[in-house]
């Protein structure tokens, strides 16, 4: 069945043109956009979303322990310093192993995505949420949450990379639930430790999407390219990028 959808697909002359992962790439990115888009249109109008981002901000706050928030504080470390510790020696490991083309997707997903964040962060200068007894204090501006963006991005592209060393249906199945229920607990982690509202959380996951989608559609073109003897492609990935 799903070589006969795949083959169908296929015939079609958009996917014929573009290819199927850069049409799935495409898809991605946009609906990511959209989610995206919609929801800072709501910020910026201080509609009813902003409303829901007081009320969920200050019931977190409220219900939060001693424990939850030593909890989440860890969660919070490993979605970012965490993560850039695990990219410095994932880096390391492709370049020792002289993989060219991964290294610079995972250098390009890390870093691009922080430098947007940062961009986004600027434009829509949205102050944090306040409290009177803080968890956590922040200095810069709050949207779209930084932790929830770059988690997506460097834990997806991270279960990328391992989804093709895992040869079982269960192992898949467990990597992909795992990184889920990470980058989600994340996004949880910024909210109830009061520096982000939920707007902040999904809008980081929706703008991570689109990043990661880009550099995903990017590795697997160049990829393809490789594969059907572009000399100019063979060049790019490199040509002693280790098996």
């Amino acid at each position: 069945m799903f070589e006969c959808i795949r083959s169908l697909l296929y015939r079609l002359p958009l996917v014929e043109h573009l290819g199927i992962q850069l049409l799935i790439g495409l898809l991605i990115s946009l609906a990511c956009l959209g989610v995206f888009a919609a929801i800072a249109d709501e910020v910026r109008e201080q509609e009813l979303l902003v409303r829901i981002d007081t009320e969920v901000a200050n019931e977190l706050h409220a219900q939060a322990t001693p424990s939850s928030i030593q909890f989440y504080r860890l969660v919070s470390w490993i979605g970012m310093e965490g993560l850039w510790i695990m990219g410095g020696g994932l880096g390391l490991y492709f370049l020792l192993r002289r993989q060219w083309l991964h290294l610079a997707i995972w250098i390009a997903a890390l870093i691009g995505g922080t430098l947007l964040n940062n961009v986004l962060k600027l434009i829509f200068a949205r102050a944090r949420p306040v409290f009177a007894d803080p968890f956590v204090i922040e200095r810069n501006f709050s949207f779209p949450s930084g932790h929830a963006m770059m988690s997506l991005i460097g834990f997806g592209l991270l279960t990328y990379f391992a989804w093709s060393l895992l040869r079982t249906s269960i192992g898949r199945i467990i990597l992909v639930f795992a990184a889920l229920m990470l980058i989600l607990l994340v996004g949880i982690s910024r909210m109830t430790l009061g520096v982000h509202y939920l707007s902040d959380v999904v809008a980081g996951f929706a703008a991570g999407g689109v990043w990661l989608a880009v550099c995903l559609t990017a590795l697997n073109t160049i990829q393809r390219r490789k594969r059907a003897g572009d000399p100019a492609a063979q060049e790019q990935t490199g040509l002693a990028e280790a098996p």
